[in-house]
């Protein structure tokens, strides 16, 4: 985490970060060995993994979980 990070910030950030979430980038080496990737247009291709690779219900429940922020004093 960043040391100037505050609560604040961290809320700020996070307040509609459920409305910012998006599929994760493929790899060409993923759309390569997808099966029937020559059948498929590669705009298919892409969509089909990223939403295989990603944990989208997964993500917005770990925004809904509590946080718990912590500071420690350096001397």
């Amino acid at each position: 985490m960043r040391t100037d990070l505050t609560r604040e910030m961290w809320r700020a950030a996070t307040a509609d970060a459920a409305e910012r979430l998006v599929l994760p980038d493929v790899d060409e080496k993923a759309l390569a060995g997808l099966k029937f990737s020559e059948a498929l247009p590669r705009h298919l291709a892409v969509a089909t993994l990223a939403s295989r690779l990603a944990d989208l219900e997964g993500a917005l429940r770990t925004l809904e979980e509590p946080t718990r922020f912590n500071v420690i004093e350096r001397q």
